[in-house]
């Protein structure tokens, strides 16, 4: 059965059984700070666990695609030794949200591997949590005999999502691989030395919420949460001695030995180094293809990380030119099937790689010598001790580009290791932003309280199941009801001026931040019968969605005092919600635009849509010439002046992509989007997209939008700032204000400003060009004066001189200027520069054959004046801090000379 069909065969198998089959979330995960990458089939319905969020469905089924290189979860060196482990992999998992349990997930389990993919029920072992006695007999209801059962303890067979929250036993099957028999035995499971009983799918049963001293409350609704590792389960249908022996991995190390031109005797050798590179390259695929890009930072780090280090097992095959990208495409082929992302994103899946093996070779090959000569030193050295330190392993990472993880594997094939502490101590808060702490962070009292707050309001009828009424798209100004008032999630009866309170009202027409858009602003005040005063009025600061159906307006009470019940006006500030639809519609524009401009590659990497500006991140390798930025600029205001019809209307997912709607690969979607189109009726649209923001109903409402700024904020990764509607009008006046006070300053008119500038720029480098002329010949003249300080050491002309220079550069120009008419001298030069004290020492070729080391003579020149430097054996410099032992350290400077010449060979 080939691979495909595996995957096709278990999502098939549990729709059947009435789940909804969920797409794979991206590898980028929505919304959740604390995980690098998705690590686990669940991560998707976390929020759903907690009851943080509801599903139109209460079975699920997926095939998740999963990073492991970070945080607790990293199988990074164990990836190429092993036969198992992966970066990147599958996880095929089955839900139960408030559903099935326990006697379900076990029949579907054990009907699955033995029905649909035939294994042998002599060959699995089950393992149950040691105080799980229902699972036991749930197992054996369901035909797997007692002695095929296993207890184990929390550390395998009990699973939880953070310190506190919810968690339940687990009950995992086992496989048995091996040829012999008599091999087949309980003592192999969940054994570290042995490899032949492997672990295939796990079967996590929420059943209880542990809080912070450790007491388990049952749930009031449990949940099933499995994961079957899909290359564990193919290899064992397609009978491979590894992960690596299958069609997952195969054709990908066909492709490595072709470019290698390696014999199979050979590739049987150097298996480590085609494992790596084969598990990497399908990483660095996927994660390219869900909008990371090679970085110094986070993930992108690790994206970097991967490639250099299939780079460097790469060297051990002989490979010097770029071939990753070739590999790469190999597993777009395979893969792509399934995953579209793959065949959408090829181009810029190989541009990518390609340009970072481009970037990288350049300097591995110098990184790897400097390791070499690190350990081989060591070795010399004869030292006990066979750990490279961690501020050498670090230089080695900022200076020539060797990820730690490069350095370690090299080091430990060479009986070495790092000391990786000492490496994070050296990287300092670059360690923190690096590092994924791998481990659920919320806070769940206050998730509780707000939960708790809208249960019971529901419970009281006040707030309908489906929760508040919510319609940010319709009217500003609203009539509605008080159903809440909270302070920190806990509910009151009433508030006080000048109080901050949380209001939750029946009905609201404030946008709840969400894909860059900020929150609406405004007013709720009390509903009146005319135009009095209202008799209480809030201002509304934010707008949060704390809870699955609840919308609190965080506000602060500015006369008078709001109580539960009461009718209320609510009211958004109109003219800022203009604002943002101007700049969140030009958003699409820009989108739009810069595909166009700069080719389908660019994929927005995130943004910012507020009243007074906007922001748009987007992939791209390059910074953007002018003509780009123009060409980008002149098809958003073509757009705006098309005055094109701006419409939104909710469809399927799978039939708004299919109409060519554009989606984030690290946003999350429903089964039914919010499809937002800019263009004519019964053309081809300007843009379309899934969006949930809110927008002008015509482009010509924006007026006018105006890029100020471009510039990178990571690598790969460029940043557009714009301004629209009253934002562009103000930003025109200032520009215009100014050109018309720098074209007074320079007695022109704004028409003629660029070609009078020039002039003045020119007449200006002139100018520039004869005083430094003028400079020099002074500096010279000056220098001829310090000649007179000569002197003869053993045959050797030497000058000890304190000069005036204004820049180092000028010092080390007069120590040329001495070696020229002195072809055998020593020259060491002193000045005063920016109120430091500077020092130069230039010693001629031949002198340097006899001993003698400008490099050595200013380090200890520079100690006199509180300073160091360095440079080479001919020409060196350093600074000081102590201006007034100048004439000390070139005293000092002249007895070093005259004690080296005269202990000189000649």
């Amino acid at each position: 059965m080939l691979s495909n069909q595996i995957r096709r065969t278990y999502i098939d198998y549990f729709v059947r059984n009435g789940h909804t089959e969920v797409p794979s979330s991206s590898l980028i995960p929505h919304g959740d700070k604390t995980i690098l990458f998705t690590n686990a089939g669940m991560n998707q319905f976390k929020n759903v666990f907690l009851g943080l969020e509801k599903r139109d469905y209460t079975r699920a089924v997926t095939a998740q695609k999963v990073m492991r290189v970070s945080g607790k979860h990293n199988d990074l060196e164990e990836v190429g030794p092993s036969p198992r482990h992966h970066t990147f992999f599958e996880m095929l998992g089955n839900f139960s949200f408030g559903d099935y349990f326990k006697a379900d997930a076990m029949k579907f389990a054990l009907e699955l591997v033995t029905g649909e993919y035939g294994l042998d029920l002599d060959r699995l072992w089950f393992t149950i949590f040691r105080e799980d006695d229902e699972s036991e007999e749930l197992w054996q209801k369901v035909g797997v005999s007692r002695s095929r059962i296993l207890r184990f303890g929390e550390k395998d067979n009990f699973w939880q999502m953070g310190d506190t929250g919810p968690c339940g036993p687990n009950s995992e099957l086992h496989y048995f691989t091996g040829n012999k028999k008599e091999d087949n035995t309980a003592d192999r499971v969940n054994s570290d030395k042995d490899q032949t009983t492997v672990e295939i799918w796990n079967l996590v049963f929420m059943q209880f919420n542990r809080d912070s001293s450790g007491k388990l409350t049952p749930l009031p609704r449990t949940g099933v949460d499995t994961g079957l590792g899909f290359e564990r389960l193919v290899r064992i249908l397609q009978g491979g001695a590894s992960n690596y022996d299958t069609d997952l991995f195969l054709p990908i190390l066909d492709t490595i030995q072709r470019l290698a031109g390696q014999t199979d005797a050979q590739r049987r050798e150097q298996y480590v180094a085609y494992r790596v590179i084969a598990d990497h390259v399908r990483a660095a695929s996927f994660l390219i293809a869900d909008g990371v890009l090679p970085g110094n930072e986070g993930r992108n780090y690790v994206l970097r990380m991967i490639i250099r280090r299939a780079l460097r097992f790469g060297r051990k095959l002989n490979f010097h030119e770029p071939f990753l990208h070739k590999v790469s495409e190999t597993v777009v082929e395979n893969m792509g099937g399934h995953y579209r992302e793959l065949i959408e994103r090829r181009d810029h899946i190989l541009r990518t790689i390609c340009h970072e093996e481009e970037r990288f070779a350049r300097t591995l090959d110098l990184g790897m010598e400097k390791l070499t000569e690190v350990i081989a030193q060591a070795q010399m050295a004869g030292t006990s001790s066979n750990t490279i330190p961690g501020d050498v392993a670090f230089k080695l990472y900022d200076t020539y580009g060797l990820p730690l993880e490069i350095t370690r594997d090299e080091a430990k094939e060479r009986g070495f290791t790092v000391d990786e502490a000492g490496f994070q101590a050296a990287r300092q808060a670059a360690r923190e932003r690096n590092r994924a702490s791998g481990q659920f962070d919320a806070n769940y009292d206050l998730v509780e309280a707000y939960r708790d707050a809208a249960e019971t309001l529901k419970a009281e009828g006040r707030l309908p199941e489906s929760g508040v009424i919510h319609n940010p798209y319709g009217e500003l100004n609203v009539e509605t009801r008080v159903i809440a008032i909270l302070r920190d999630g806990e509910m009151t009866q009433h508030a006080v001026p000048g109080e901050h309170v949380e209001i939750v009202l029946a009905e609201t027409p404030f946008y709840v931040e969400s894909g860059g858009q900020v929150s609406d602003t405004g007013m709720i005040c009390a509903a009146t019968q005319d135009e009095t005063q209202p008799e209480w009025c809030v201002t509304v600061r934010d707008v949060r969605r704390p809870a699955p159906g609840l919308i609190v307006h965080v506000c602060e009470v500015e006369w008078g005092e709001p109580r539960v019940d009461a009718r209320c006006i609510a009211q958004v500030d109109e003219a800022r919600r203009w604002a943002i639809m101007r700049n969140h519609t030009t958003t699409h524009l820009l989108h739009k635009s810069l595909r166009a401009v700069l080719g389908p590659h660019v994929q927005q990497q995130g943004s910012l849509v507020a009243p007074d500006r906007l922001r748009f991140d987007f992939s791209h390798p390059s910074a953007l010439t002018a003509d780009e930025l123009q060409q980008i600029a002149d098809l958003m205001n073509d757009a705006v002046l098309s005055n094109y019809p701006v419409t939104a209307r909710e469809m399927p997912y799978k039939e708004a992509i299919a109409q060519g709607a554009m989606a984030l690969f690290s946003e999350k979607y429903g089964d039914v989007v919010r499809v937002v189109q800019v263009g004519n009726p019964g053309e081809a649209p300007f843009s379309i997209e899934l969006c949930g923001g809110t927008h002008v109903e015509l482009t010509g409402d924006i007026g006018s939008a105006i890029i100020v700024d471009e510039n990178a904020v990571a690598a790969g990764v460029r940043r557009i700032e714009a301004v629209t509607g009253r934002g562009a009008l103000e930003h025109a006046r200032r520009q215009a204000q100014q050109l018309s006070i720098v074209s007074q300053a320079l007695g022109t008119t704004p028409d003629h400003i660029v070609e009078h500038a020039s002039r003045l720029a020119a007449q200006l480098a002139e100018t520039q060009k004869a005083l430094e002329k003028a400079q020099r010949e002074l500096a010279r003249a000056r220098f001829n004066t310090a000649l007179s300080g000569v002197r003869q050491i053993n045959g050797v002309t030497v000058l000890c001189a304190r000069v005036q220079a204004e820049n180092a550069d000028l010092l080390r120009d007069m120590t040329d200027w001495f070696r020229e008419q002195h072809p055998s001298s020593v020259c060491v030069l002193g000045a005063i520069i920016a109120e430091r004290p500077a020092l130069v020492a230039a010693i001629t070729q031949d002198l340097t054959k006899r001993g003698l080391d400008a490099s050595k003579l200013i380090r200890d020149i520079a100690r006199v004046v509180g300073g160091g430097g360095g440079g080479r054996p001919t020409l060196a410099q350093a600074g000081g801090k102590d201006a007034s032992r100048l004439d000390e350290a070139l005293t000092s400077a002249s007895g070093l000379i005259e004690n080296a010449l005269l202990s000189a060979p000649k």
